[in-house]
């Protein structure tokens, strides 16, 4: 039994209350079971983090909005999941037919590691659904002279869904997706499928098999669900993409990162036991919920990282192939997105999706879950829990759609690399001078030392150049790039099983730089190579071929250069010694006339130094 006593029946109470003051008693005491951050507006006014929360009576819970005047409180901590609280100031308001708690104040009492009771969903006040809507409801309690406060009757069990005939109030209290955790074992599931895969076969040393996975949403969160084996013969034809489902017994999991793209951090598995009924009343169940990020913005994101995006296809290149580590042939096709940023990013589609693209009128399409790669600077890829919605018809989708066709169709965009398809290069990308570090202060700072790759700008002179291994014979496959191998025959690409006659040599420089405060070693790939060098690597490396002394002059050109270096530094650990590695993204030739402005600047901010005498 928990050493914390809930105020049972409080959220029932809540549900039918016209104003917190009709709530008579003591001050409420409540269990935080999730916190969710739902991002603020982007329109133009400075945008407001909302968090909405799962309150819990240990009988039932419900759902709330904090004031953005408590965001301080979930930044620091003090209210967190299973957080115990007094709910000292709150009011009941109607949203979109449910009721919700607007959340003004709350004082911990005390941080349980874990769940208290087996709260149920106390569901939708009564007469609150719109348009005639059934309602999902607790189980009644018989009238009484006082409703406000008279507690309602102990939950019952969720009743099994069994049949597509069965009505939302016989499948019984329907539990929210962000409230799910592995040590909840009974629980109904009311849920959009937002995307759905395709059959799998799956192999390894325990057996092999089949499978497929959906993402599920409702309005509190999403969920990946995937079935195994025997579940994929009777759920497959039955979850269908677009369509609303009451789901029961499944078994949540903690989520497999690796191969999820979906925000949440346990998933579901499906057996032969899980029961999955149509639902014909989708009220409160949202379509695709998404969090756009400008394709600029990708630059400041970490590798890995899920986002969402909507954008223009510009540019669609031919359907290409790629051999599987398990020496399986997957279908690929990049596309190019724009955007109103000014940045064009490469997508990549595989497998089905990738053979059967056929749109080339440059539609506008909304992405849910991309991943985040690094590779050639920033790209994106879509996975099987991802969303790609074509022309969608929203206010967002219309706007861009107006801008391309009005002036972004002939623009010049940026590319995340010199040679990418925008045709930018690195001398047009802004530079933010008033961000820049000395070496010092990079190594001051702990720059890279974290989980994550961080970024930073610094102005620094090359010392040296390593020319041994200034090269390496890459691919010359579309968007390959991989080391090739001299067969005697030709140049051979594992990844793309092909042979060529000869390679596309590509830089990967070593070089120790020098600022007024430090020294470091840089690390650069080919886009950044060809700016320093002045050379293609091809032409460097047919230098050497000819006239070694001639080859180790050219590379001696580029000592004592100095750029703006923009560089991302990240831990690496080799031999099992870590330490941190940084690669420059892209390069900055000097602007005299700037950086005399950016200097004057800097000294007009101390007056102090600045005597009138001189």
């Amino acid at each position: 039994m928990s050493e914390f006593q809930l105020t049972e029946g409080f959220c029932a109470k809540a549900n039918v209350v016209a104003r917190s003051e009709d709530l008579e008693g003591p001050i409420p005491v409540i269990q935080i079971l999730s916190i969710k951050k739902i991002a603020g507006g982007t329109s133009g006014k400075v945008a407001t983090d909302r968090h909405r929360v799962i309150l819990s009576d240990g009988l039932w819970f419900m759902q709330s909005m904090l004031s953005t005047a408590l965001n301080e409180k979930v930044d620091d901590g003090t209210f967190r999941r299973n957080a115990v609280m007094k709910l000292t100031r709150w009011e009941p308001q109607n949203l979109h037919g449910s009721r919700i708690l607007i959340i003004f104040d709350m004082e911990p009492v005390g941080y349980p590691a874990e769940k208290i009771g087996n709260p149920a969903n106390v569901g939708k006040p009564p007469g609150s659904a719109d348009n005639g809507m059934a309602v999902d409801t607790p189980p009644a309690a018989a009238p009484t002279a006082n409703p406000a406060t008279s507690a309602p009757p102990p939950p019952r069990p969720a009743a099994p869904a069994a049949s597509a005939s069965k009505t939302a109030e016989k499948v019984g209290p329907i539990f929210p997706i962000e409230g799910l955790n592995p040590y909840h074992n009974k629980w109904t599931l009311k849920a959009r499928v937002i995307s759905k895969s395709e059959k799998r076969k799956w192999s390894n040393s325990k057996g092999e098999g089949q499978l497929f996975s959906v993402t599920l949403m409702d309005e509190t969160g999403e969920i990946k669900g995937t079935a195994f084996n025997n579940a994929v013969d009777h759920l497959y034809d039955v979850l269908e993409e677009g369509k609303v489902f009451y789901i029961t017994k499944g078994k949540v999991v903690l989520a497999r990162k690796n191969f999820s793209t979906v925000n949440n951090d346990y998933e579901i598995t499906f057996d032969h036991k899980t029961e999955v009924t149509p639902c014909t009343d989708a009220g409160g169940v949202p379509e695709v919920q998404y969090t756009f990020v400008d394709l600029a913005g990708l630059e400041n994101r970490a590798k890995d990282d899920i986002l969402d995006v909507i954008a223009v296809v510009h540019k669609v290149e031919s359907l290409g192939e790629i051999v599987t580590k398990q020496g399986k042939t997957l279908s690929k096709r990049e596309l190019s997105l724009v955007d109103r940023s000014g940045y064009a990013c490469q997508v990549t589609l595989w497998g089905k999706q990738a053979e059967g693209w056929n749109h080339h009128d440059n539609p506008v399409v909304s992405c849910k879950g991309l991943k985040l790669s690094d590779f050639g600077g920033r790209s994106l890829s879509v996975s099987a829990s991802s969303v790609m919605n074509i022309n969608p018809d929203t206010p967002d989708a219309h706007n861009l759609r107006g801008w391309y066709e009005g002036e972004g169709r002939n623009s010049t965009f940026r590319s995340f690399t010199s040679g990418g398809g925008g045709g930018a290069t690195m001398r047009n990308a802004a530079l933010n001078r008033d961000e820049m570090k000395t070496l010092q202060e990079v190594r001051d700072a702990d720059i890279g030392n974290g989980d994550k790759p961080e970024y930073f700008t610094s102005r620094a002179t090359i010392l040296s150049i390593k020319s041994e291994n200034i090269a390496y014979p890459a691919c010359r496959g579309e968007n390959c790039n991989k080391k090739v191998t001299d067969s005697g025959s030709g140049w051979f690409c594992e990844k793309c099983n092909q042979s060529w006659d000869k390679p596309e040599y590509r830089y990967l420089i070593q070089m120790q730089v020098t600022d007024h405060t430090s020294q470091a070693w840089f690390q650069a790939f080919n886009d950044v190579g060809v700016e320093i060098i002045g050379k293609t690597a091809d032409e460097l490396m047919n230098i050497k071929e000819e006239d070694e002394q001639a080859f180790n002059k050219e590379v001696a050109k580029s000592h004592s250069k100095m750029f703006n270096f923009a560089c991302r530094a990240k831990q690496d650990t080799y031999q099992e010694t870590t330490r941190v590695r940084y690669g420059v993204n892209r390069i900055y030739p000097l602007d005299f006339a700037a950086e005399c402005r950016n200097l004057h600047k800097m000294l007009a901010g101390y007056p102090e130094l600045i005597s009138p005498q001189y």
